[in-house]
């Protein structure tokens, strides 16, 4: 299955998970029930607010710009070419308190 994301537009999603200001999404859901394939965009200042994994797991791979991702013991440095990973059952959220778009290829896989 091939899912052509320049066909998608983006959804404007204010205040994310509680997030401070907006992300702009893509996503599919394929229909074996898989989970979820997105890509979002966070603009300058905003964020995706702590959230919890409790039915999936999130595999982030960073496409553009920078940004943190703060979990309850961490926060580090997100930048292009990296891959985040939260487990199932884990929290994070990500924070861009820089001057550009953090944009970011995000898969979901639920847990069965």
């Amino acid at each position: 299955m091939v899912y052509d994301f320049r066909e998608l537009e983006a959804k404007k999603v204010e205040h994310m998970r509680d997030g401070e200001g907006h992300v702009f999404t893509k996503r599919v859901e394929p229909e074996d029930g898989m989970g979820g394939i997105i890509i979002n965009t966070i603009p300058p200042g905003c964020s995706i607010g702590l959230h919890q994994h409790t039915a999936n797991y999130e595999v982030c791979y960073i496409i553009s710009g920078k940004a943190y991702e703060v979990t309850e013991d961490s926060k580090t440095l997100l930048e292009p070419g990296m891959v985040a990973y939260c487990p199932n059952e884990g929290k994070h959220s990500l924070v861009n308190e820089f001057d550009e778009d953090f944009v970011f290829f995000g898969v979901l896989p639920n847990v069965k």
